[in-house]
């Protein structure tokens, strides 16, 4: 018996490092997902993860609640489905599937970057990419919800995003866009390194002032109703009222330049010690400025010719 479970075993892990191999790439130690032409370029392991999850935390507290769009009715039914786009490790749609255990929640992402063995039941992960088209027919989901996926898209795919978004969504459904601002009250340590972030991802065709535009998009799509915008301010310092709060929103917005040493190092042109140093500044900075950004939520309901709603 002992034998047949430690073949199993090589097997698994055989199949496992096949599957490493062709979907991930490894860079000084970091995981990264292996999908040509993507603008996207965080890591894709553990450490990432762990920033995520708690990113998310922090997010959920800020606006006190996991969404804007009034769908508590859509969620109580049972078999309503939800797209989670562009999941990452799945924070969100965790959180959203132990809370509402009768809605199906699909996360969607270009690899697979969540954990396994505590997945709710109501939970599936889907891999994909949104810039090739969703896998998905017309009029599927109940609520599509996308976060932070900014360094995800151009500039020039966003009006292309939405009509995929919306074109999955059921009339009557409800889609929600949230997006981050640039830093605002900034150190030197942070303007050096934000700034540089700023640069690389806009020489990708990526526009950091996305957020001031999601209504401008959803307006120019066509099948989109009752549009809100919503925003709410994240702070590093004293202003965010609670001091724990300050030293997640820091170690969250500090993990991030983490997560981009390799490209930041070399487009500073600084060592590895120069850039810990630099960061170690930029996170006495982030309380001492109050350094704070933008979260920016737009949403809204797809048209519904039919009236039966």
């Amino acid at each position: 018996m002992g034998r047949i479970i430690s073949k199993l075993s090589k097997k698994d892990e055989s199949i496992i490092l096949q599957r490493s191999q062709t979907e991930f790439r490894y860079v000084d130690g970091r995981r990264f997902h292996n999908v040509k032409d993507v603008v996207y370029s965080l890591p894709n392991d553990e450490e990432e993860s762990d920033r995520l999850h708690l990113q998310h935390f922090l997010l959920r507290y800020v606006w006190q609640n996991n969404f804007s769009a009034p769908i508590e009715h859509i969620l109580s039914k049972p078999g309503s489905k939800v797209l989670d786009v562009g999941c990452g490790a799945a924070s969100w749609s965790f959180d959203m599937a132990t809370a509402y255990p009768l809605t199906n929640i699909i996360g969607l992402d270009i690899s697979p970057h969540q954990p396994t063995q505590i997945k709710p039941k109501n939970f599936t992960f889907v891999k994909a990419n949104v810039l090739e088209g969703l896998p998905f027919e017309d009029d599927t989901f109940d609520f599509i919800f996308q976060r932070f996926l900014v360094f995800g898209y151009s500039k020039e795919k966003w009006p292309y995003v939405i009509n995929e978004l919306v074109r999955v969504l059921k009339p009557g459904g409800f889609l929600e866009l949230n997006e981050f601002s640039n830093q605002f009250d900034t150190g030197p340590s942070n303007q050096r390194l934000w700034f540089t972030i700023v640069k690389m991802f806009e020489e990708r065709g990526v526009d950091l002032n996305t957020c001031q535009k999601l209504e401008e998009y959803t307006q120019n799509q066509g099948q989109l109703e009752n549009i809100i915008k919503e925003v709410k301010q994240c702070y590093h310092g004293v202003r965010s009222n609670d001091i724990k709060i300050s030293k997640v929103a820091i170690s969250n917005t500090t993990s991030l330049y983490s997560s981009l040493k390799l490209p930041l190092t070399k487009a500073l042109n600084i060592s590895d010690d120069e850039f810990d140093e630099l960061v170690k500044a930029s996170k006495d900075e982030l309380f001492e400025f109050d350094t704070y950004y933008n979260l920016v939520r737009v949403y809204a309901r797809k048209i519904n010719n039919s009236n039966n709603e």
